[in-house]
Formats: structure tokens, C-alpha cells, sequence
């Protein structure tokens, strides 16, 4: 699988929805997962979401790689040691960006001015800080929307027909600090043409209720360590 096929892969789902990006992309993705044959297309249409180019590039260009790289997409979405080289004032220079794309600018000037340390450019972040919906207006932005908007990850329980059962967790606040209550059971849709050999034990990502990809050992624990540092900057804990 390649950085391409990856954003595809999360993407399709909130397209789908008609949360974010143009019109009818998410079918130009399953034609790419399918065969390949337009991928310029796909890049061009991925750069159009309105937060992901911000993030994409923000990455590419500390890591020196290209914005489409593996490692690229996968530092976003899933997480990985590509986030560890970012600063307090790449992460700044990053909600600016933002709010060239949607992100309103006295949101993004509150976000700037308050912003804790040790944040990175993880989906999560997006998510939780600068906030789910801020920059699409497409959903409310409460805590509902953002535990179903972050990355999370399940352990299959059962297949059935097009649907997952799943053992994950659930993103609450209380006290006015955010935590992860563990052992929830929570039903995900998928599509065999991603996930044609899924099977029980299986863990998987879930966005949005869907679940877009197998992930290895590594890429849950990545997913796990870069969730838990975002909640502890964010709750205030030294990471």
C-alpha cells in the first residue's frame, strides 16, 4: 500500500458523508483502490480537503519527503516518528495554514495564542484542539462528533455480513479533562473491498464509525502513544 492509497482509505469515509473535500471524491478512491489508473486525480482531489493539505505538507517538508510519501500519511493518520521533530512553533505555523482553508482567523488566533506544548500534527490533534468541524463547519463540534471523528482502534469481536463488532474505547470529558473509557462495545460498517480478509482479533482503525484498515502491532501502538500524548498536553500533563 502506498501514501496515496492510505489517505484514500480514511478519507473515503467523511467524503461519503459530504463532511469534507469535493464532491463525489470517495468514489475516485475506490476506482484508485481498484485499478489504479487515476492517480493523479486522487492527489489532486485529496489536496482539495480543506484540512489535510495543511497537515500533508507540514510534515512532507520537515521530513524532506514528499507529501504523498507513506510515512507522510501515515504520521497523520496513524502516527509515527516523523511527529516527534515538531515544535511549538511548527505547530503555530500549521493552524495558520488552516485558516487559509476554512479555519476562521479569530479561531485560529485564540488557537495560536493558547496553545499548549508538545502538540503534534496528528488527525487527533486536528480533532481535539484546533477542533472537529471548525474548519468545514460540516458538523457540530462537541464531544460526540470528536470521539467519532479521531482515529481510534477496536479489536474485532465478530464479522457480520458488512459490519465489525468491536471492543475500543470512547473519548469523554469529565472534570473538564478528556479521557478514554476503555472496554466499550461499538459497531463499525466496513467494505470488503478494503478489508476482504478481515477476520476476528483483527484490530482495526475507526473513523467516523468505519473502519478503513488493518492495522499492524506497531501501527496500534503508534496510534495508542501519539492519542495518549494530544489528551495529556491537552489535560495539562507533562509528555
Amino acid at each position: 500500500m502506498n501514501g496515496i492509497e492510505l489517505a484514500s482509505r480514511f478519507s473515503y469515509i467523511t467524503n461519503s458523508l459530504r463532511f469534507c473535500g469535493p464532491s463525489e471524491a470517495h468514489k475516485q478512491f475506490l476506482q484508485y483502490l481498484d485499478k489504479k489508473d487515476n492517480e493523479e486525480e486522487v492527489k489532486n482531489l485529496l489536496l482539495k480537503f480543506e484540512s489535510l493539505r495543511p497537515y500533508f505538507t507540514s510534515i512532507a517538508e520537515k521530513a524532506k519527503l514528499d507529501c504523498f510519501d507513506y510515512k507522510v500519511i501515515e504520521a497523520y493518520w496513524i502516527g509515527n516518528n516523523l511527529l516527534d521533530n515538531f515544535n511549538d512553533k511548527d505547530m503555530k505555523e500549521v493552524i495558520l495554514k488552516l485558516t487559509f482553508r476554512g479555519l476562521p482567523s479569530s479561531i485560529g488566533g485564540k488557537l495560536i495564542h493558547n496553545m499548549p506544548s508538545g502538540l503534534m500534527p496528528h488527525h487527533n490533534f486536528n480533532v481535539m484542539y484546533v477542533g472537529v468541524g471548525m474548519t468545514t463547519k460540516s458538523v457540530e463540534t462537541n464531544i460526540q462528533n470528536m470521539d467519532n471523528c479521531r482515529i481510534s482502534w477496536g479489536k474485532v469481536l465478530e464479522v457480520i455480513d458488512d459490519k465489525l463488532l468491536v471492543q475500543t474505547n470512547s473519548l469523554i470529558k469529565k472534570n473538564n479533562k478528556f479521557e478514554l473509557k476503555e472496554n466499550e462495545t461499538k459497531t463499525a460498517v466496513f467494505l470488503k473491498q478494503m478489508l476482504p480478509d478481515i477476520k476476528k482479533n483483527d484490530i482495526v482503525a475507526l473513523h467516523w464509525g468505519f473502519a478503513p484498515l488493518i492495522l499492524t502491532q506497531e501501527q496500534a501502538k503508534n496510534l495508542e502513544k501519539y492519542t495518549e500524548r494530544i489528551l495529556g498536553v491537552l489535560n495539562g500533563k507533562e509528555v
